[in-house]
């Protein structure tokens, strides 16, 4: 029965976006507040850990687009095989001892070596699966219309990845109240949601692809060794990549929330963290609807330019306005107004964001099909690799500016 309820391959690469992006969710949301509120990780240790690793994993998704694209496996093989060991290695990430005077300077390194390690290990398998997830439809859709329309769906998987993002922590601080309420209680707690959300997440991430399609699914056929020619050649890939990097500051807010929640407004209580999670994570629930429905609409009537640019720039004067709120109310965030005000602020940023991110993915498909006519090669894996790169960076810079 539920193979005949999964044939269709637009239902599949919805499931498997979904799984992909829960197991995301539990990294990206809440592994740095893990790092340094649950196991205690010095904040310099945790700035270090997090911005290195995310700028090594943004610059090896290049590299890691170039492989796949001349590996002797097409896309659907790494989509197949790669749920299972992302999952493990999800779990593993909240399996981290705490950090204490009490432990020793031996044991405290370990604890710091292990952090760093788990986290690399899970960007690298994670780019994997993500490069592949990106590039699949480009591969197994004939025509633009088809591949837009499949594209489109992306806004879907991250919107499971938002809401498993908004459950996590409460979750986690209600059974860490269950089982006492200690320190080693919220961690503990932290490991048990993981493994329940890294268990459902692979359940649908390998859906994605069945194995009676293995061999059906086409190999890429950019086996050069020179590939990064393209970043200087192809001229739409190379303002996508910059624009992106200039764009890393517009990050920050969504780096911050789960302490700033945590800590400044619902002091770690499980419902309240569920309220104002919810509250200030409705940009990002809007923004990604709006994406679904609004990014083809948009794509069709402007061009993906011209509403690229707007996104990112409509993005601008909210976030601004945010920081200034903060600077004028530190000690009164929390109050009706200027909660409501910042509010308001995040759901414009929000929204704006998810359409331009949703968006880049549309111009990389068409920096694609610019260079099947500059040069008759379709590079997709490497090209959707900047994509995950230029989010990764985005990410890793905010982390390093929310640390200090």
């Amino acid at each position: 029965m539920v193979k005949m309820k999964l044939k269709n391959e637009k239902m599949r690469y919805l499931l498997g976006l979904s799984g992909q992006n829960i197991l995301y969710a539990l990294v990206s949301s809440c592994f740095a507040y893990y790092l340094q509120f649950t196991v205690l990780i010095p904040a310099f240790w945790l700035g270090l850990i997090l911005s290195t690793a995310k700028i090594f994993d943004a610059v090896k998704d290049p590299f890691i687009g170039a492989y796949i694209n001349k590996s002797k496996h097409n896309l659907a093989e790494y989509l197949y095989r790669l749920p299972v060991p992302t999952a493990i290695v999800t779990a593993l990430c909240f399996a981290i001892n705490i950090y204490s005077d009490s432990n020793g300077s031996l044991k405290n390194a370990l604890i710091i070596i292990y952090s760093f390690t788990v986290f690399i290990v899970w960007e690298i398998l994670f780019s994997f699966g993500d490069i592949p997830m990106i590039s699949y439809p480009n591969v197994i859709c004939p025509n633009e219309q088809s591949r837009v329309k499949l594209l489109a769906l992306r806004p879907v998987g991250a919107m499971v990845c938002s809401l498993c993002s908004l459950f996590v922590q409460p979750a986690a601080f209600a059974i860490s109240d269950f089982l006492g309420g200690t320190q080693k209680d919220e961690r503990n707690a932290f490991f048990i949601i993981a493994v329940v959300f890294s268990l459902t997440g692979c359940v649908l991430y390998k859906l994605t692809v069945p194995k009676s399609k293995l061999s059906l699914v086409a190999k890429m056929n950019s086996a050069e060794k020179q590939q990064y020619k393209y970043i200087f050649t192809n001229p739409l890939l190379r303002k996508i990549i910059i624009s992106g990097l200039f764009s890393s500051m517009n990050s920050l807010q969504g780096v911050v929330l789960p302490a700033l929640v945590a800590f400044y407004f619902s002091g770690k209580n499980s419902a309240v963290t569920l309220l104002y999670t919810f509250l200030l994570g409705t940009g990002s629930f809007i923004g990604l609807m709006l994406a679904a429905f609004s990014v083809p609409v948009l794509s069709k009537k402007l061009g993906n330019t011209k509403s690229y640019v707007l996104c990112n720039l409509g993005s601008v004067l909210p976030n601004i306005l945010i920081f200034v709120l903060y600077l004028g109310n530190k000690m009164s965030m929390n109050t009706f107004k200027n909660f409501y005000m910042m509010f308001v602020l995040s759901v414009i940023s929000g929204s704006f964001l998810s359409l331009a991110s949703n968006i880049r993915t549309l111009l990389i498909d068409d920096a694609v099909e610019l260079e099947e006519k500059l040069s008759g090669r379709r590079p997709a894996a490497l090209f959707f690799s900047f994509q995950t790169a230029i989010i990764k960076i985005q990410s890793g810079v905010s982390s390093l500016i929310a640390s200090a």
